[in-house]
């Protein structure tokens, strides 16, 4: 634009002696502000400000003057018979570097009108990249049937948009982001093989970007296995249709488990993009916006690129409430409103880019998702609208995206400049997972077991190796921890056929995975029967253990005397229940041994005891106060000091809305002896306690074994108010630290978290410890994930929780772990109430000095207890070759899908390089390769390789 050449003062008199127009517009007065866009204006970008009419709208034309950093333009504005809230000004002059302030003068209806504001540099080459979507919720808005058939019809209208596009500027064609495998899955399912076509060539094309992650899952509540084969059926199908897919997707869900960075380099996953809720009980989270960074691996050895966006929902605040609700329609399609360049980024991406601006934002590309609301229709107008943006903006340019083109294009050009950060981005949302806690508890016992499952079937070389069964099982095991959980009114109408429907098809997640899961076990037990009145017990970790093996009273009906494989007598017990337990001593990692049961009375070797209210087992004496049955006395072996507080352990605790200063205890304790010994003693405490009908703890010693057990068992009350329910851990222990298991590694609260996360509340994967320099003790549950560190850091925690001051920005280290078994704080989405009997076991192990490989063994062994089952096959079977490496477990072990081989995922707990040796049973040699999700041969490592601190490695293991 060539400006004409004005002086202020002859500005201001032009003015001030225009006609009167012919009619008065209803606006009473304008105002200017500033914005870091270029309008397109006589072939040459010129920095806009915009011109706001204020008390109404302008529906006659005017002439408006401008001044600005030494020159003058004037242009008209045309009438507009249906009223203008708003009008863009481009100014004359180039890109100004420094602040500069420009004044106007409007003329109109025979008034004048003036305005300033001041212009601050912008950048003149802003990209936006826009990522249309649309959130998958597994439920929620509608029963999932109908919220699957609403993504699987997004795909077809998706493809045929970008095939109305295809002709349009590069930037303005369309693409389609699936967000969840979930959805694909079912897709191809349901398709004929002209539909697949269709489906491939479009995704090859561009049209259709896969993401790999299934669904939008709470990472940290899933295994290490899980969060492994969460990506497999979406690189799987990459791989099959020579389509890269390295990229994740997670909409709506504040936070992520580290162990997605450990593991990138096996999934081959290097691409993260977070779009996290607006403001839903998600804490500090969004102060992690537009601040990309590369996710450092806990060994350092591997990185994740990881960005969080603007909340998912921006693009249903602009525009889904202009048309319709898709909430409340049945069957919802894609909503044309003939006009798409309204109601779209215009003013809200000026604010937003300014504010980047202003903040020191070093790139020149961010992004924004472009979702109609949760389970809703395609946007079909968006290629319009970002082409009408850009024929009229030369900054911001608007990029039609997916998550993988946005992060490969900004890695491309900024590579050197993307900070590296390590440290958990410990989620806000698993809370919710309490609201089910008999189903989350099946849930992750099922994963444990479906790992057993795997490691039976590799151990005894059993040939056709059902993968894909297994599959199946680790998919419904997966999307019970998918982050949609009800529907979005179970809260306000529990008894809605659809809430019920919803909850129904959730909960079949997990009851539908542990009955897979308990066939796949038995089935890699089977073989044909080669013993009467012997059972074998495998052994399915990487450790040598000795422990408890409990039998039912059917596979021991011959006698109380058990042998070993050798003939030796082994220590055993008739329980109360009628089952026989018996002690197994030193059995290797990864093998089967046989033991038979005879006519006899049971061998008695070490002794436990019990009087009164005090347990002894040669290891550990405990003691119960007789009023409440809280664990008053902790004592170990060798030491004089009761490491529980006293206030007592395994307090059971009930918070009414949440609050603390309302809490109420059991009481009325009954305390009984179960089991008497000699092998096994037990007490058994019956109590009343609030929000139940009863609840009934048991305290259990077995001689020799260094373990202490709790069996909590809660029959619920369904009560609709707000409340929490714990189980309280008040150790003796001063100057502690605690430390917890994530997927892939451990971590200590608070040193190892990122800023601006979650330190309410903590997800443990096996084991909590709680250490000062000279001891400390263990603490795990196989069914309760949650807990607090310190006395209810959670209470008021009640509803949406927006923007609350009682997010917590620092953990203070003490030695109280708070079990939160229980809770419906949540408004939406989650459970109102939950009834019935649940079970959360704790075992407790007292050490001394913090040991991270010693937790972990311990950890790995009260999640997969040694599995007892009636003999079948050879008497004794193991792994065709062992491990050597004191600070490396094997996570996870299966057979190879084509047969050849085992996998292994091998994890190194230390803080150090380890050296791992595998060395064959018999005298045939070794194949070693590095491994990935894929189980492709990668680097051929000799029989010892060295794993680097902290770090996970995938190998296959085949003979020679």
């Amino acid at each position: 634009m060539k400006p004409r050449l004005f002086n202020l003062v002859a500005l201001i008199f032009l003015c001030g002696t225009t006609a009167y127009a012919q009619q008065q517009s209803s606006f009473t007065s304008v105002a200017l502000q500033p914005t870091t866009a270029y309008l397109q204006h006589n072939g040459k970008a010129c920095r806009m400000v915009r011109l706001v009419f204020h008390g109404g709208l302008s529906y006659t034309g005017g002439q408006l003057y401008i001044s600005f950093n030494g020159l003058q333009d004037s242009l008209p504005i045309a009438a507009a018979a249906a009223g203008l809230k708003d009008y863009e000004i481009p100014l004359p002059g180039t890109p100004v570097t420094k602040d500069e302030q420009v004044y106007v003068c409007y003329t109109s209806g025979g008034q004048q009108y003036t305005a300033r504001c001041i212009v601050s540099p912008a950048r003149t080459d802003w990209k936006v990249y826009v990522m249309p979507h649309s959130h998958v919720d597994v439920g929620y808005t509608n029963v999932q049937s109908k919220v699957l058939a609403i993504h699987m019809n997004n795909i077809d209208e998706a493809i045929k948009i970008a095939e109305r596009s295809a002709a349009y500027p590069a930037e303005a064609r369309f693409k389609w982001n699936t967000e969840a495998i979930w959805v694909v899955e079912h897709y191809l399912a349901l398709s004929d093989e002209a539909k697949q076509r269709r489906f491939w060539d479009a995704v090859k094309k561009g049209w259709i970007n896969l993401d790999g992650g299934y669904g939008n899952i709470n990472t940290s509540a899933t295994s290490a296995a899980q969060l492994m084969h969460m990506f497999y059926t979406g690189v799987r199908l990459g791989k099959e249709h020579g389509i890269t897919v390295n990229s994740m997707f997670q909409g709506d869900v504040p936070g992520a488990s580290w162990g997605l960075a450990a593991q990138s380099d096996i999934t081959g996953v290097h691409y993260f993009l977070s779009a996290p809720n607006a403001s839903d009980r998600i804490g500090s989270a969004d102060q992690w916006r537009d601040k990309p960074f590369y996710w450092q691996s806990p060994s350092g050895g591997q990185k994740l690129l990881f960005w969080q966006s603007s909340p998912y929902s921006i693009g249903y605040q602009i525009k889904g409430d202009k048309i319709p609700n898709f909430f409340t329609i049945e069957d919802p399609k894609p909503h044309y409103t003939g006009h798409p360049e309204e109601n779209f980024l215009d003013p809200f991406l000026f604010d937003y880019l300014a504010k980047l601006e202003q903040k020191g934002f070093p790139y020149n590309m961010t992004l924004l998702t472009w979702a109609m609301s949760d389970n809703a229709p395609i946007d079909p107008e968006l290629p319009e609208a970002v082409k009408a943006w850009n024929e009229r903006y030369a900054s911001p340019k608007l990029i039609i995206t997916s998550a993988k083109q946005f992060l490969q294009d900004f890695e491309s050009a900024n590579k050197d400049k993307i900070p590296l950060v390590a440290g958990d981005y410990t989620e806000f949302w698993t809370d919710g997972i309490a609201s089910a806690a008999r189903e989350t508890g099946i849930n992750r016992n099922a994963s444990d077991r479906l790992q057993q499952a795997g490691a039976i079937w590799a151990l005894r070389a059993k040939p056709n190796y059902p993968a894909a069964d297994f599959d199946t099982a680790w998919t419904n095991i997966i999307m019970f921890n998918e982050h949609t959980w009800g529907a979005y009114n179970s809260v306000s109408h529990p008894e809605d056929p659809k809430v019920i429907s919803q909850w129904d098809y959730k909960k079949a997640f997990a009851l539908n995975g542990a009955a897979q899961t308990n066939a796949l076990l038995t089935k890699s037990e089977a073989g044909e029967a080669t013993a009467t009145s012997a059972v074998d017990v495998f052994n399915t970790l990487s450790q040598r253990r000795t422990e408890l093996v409990v039998v039912p009273a059917s596979l021991s009906s011959a006698g109380d005397l058990v042998k070993d494989h050798k003939g030796n007598k082994i220590p055993s017990q008739r329980l109360s229940s009628g089952e026989l337990a018996f002690r197994v001593q030193d059995i290797p990692p990864f093998s089967k041994q046989r033991f038979t049961i005879q006519k006899g009375d049971a061998y008695i070797t070490d002794k436990a005891t019990v009087k009164g209210n005090t347990l002894q087992n040669g290891i550990y004496t405990i003691t119960l106060d007789e009023k409440t049955g809280n664990i008053t006395r902790l004592q170990k072996k060798g030491s004089t000091i009761n490491l529980a507080d006293s206030a007592g352990l395994n307090q059971y605790t009930y918070l009414p809305g949440d609050s603390a200063e309302k809490i109420q205890y059991a009481a009325n304790a009954r305390i009984q002896v179960k089991e008497k010994g000699p092998l096994v003693v037990s007490l058994l405490v019956n109590a009343t306690a609030p929000g139940t009908n009863g609840l009934q703890q048991e305290i259990k010693l077995v001689a020799g074994i260094d373990r202490v057990e709790l069996i909590n068992t809660i029959d619920k009350q369904a009560i609709g108010d707000k409340e929490s329910v714990h189980f309280v851990f008040p150790f003796h222990v001063p100057g502690a630290q605690v430390r917890y298991s994530i997927p892939w590694g451990s971590i200590t609260a608070e040193a190892d978290q990122l800023p601006w996360t979650n330190r309410n509340w903590y997800t443990q994967q096996r084991w909590v410890d709680v250490s000062n320099k000279d001891m400390g003790v263990t603490w795990s549950s196989p069914d309760a994930p949650l807990f607090e560190i310190g006395r209810y850091p959670t209470a008021g925690l009640i509803g949406g929780l927006h923007f609350s001051p009682l997010w917590r920005s620092f953990t203070e280290q003490q030695p109280v772990i708070a079990s939160w078994v229980m809770n419906n704080l949540w408004h939406t989405n989650f459970r109102r109430d939950q009834q019935g009997p649940a079970t959360f076991r704790y075992y407790l192990q007292v050490h001394k000095a913090y040991d991270v490989v010693a937790a972990n063994q311990y950890g790995l062994a009260n999640h997969q207890p040694l599995v007892a089952t009636a003999a079948t096959g050879a008497m004794e079977e193991s792994l065709f070759f062992s491990i050597n490496a004191p600070t490396v477990y094997v996570e996870n072990i299966s057979p190879a899908r084509d047969g050849k081989g085992v996998l292994l995922q091998l994890v190194n707990a230390a803080a150090t390089p380890a050296q791992v040796s595998l060395q064959p049973k018999d005298h045939s040699g070794l194949n070693i390769h590095q491994s990935n999700l894929l189980e492709e041969d990668g680097n051929e490592l000799g029989s010892t390789f060295t794993m680097p601190a902290k770090g996970i490695m995938m190998i296959r293991v085949t003979t020679r």
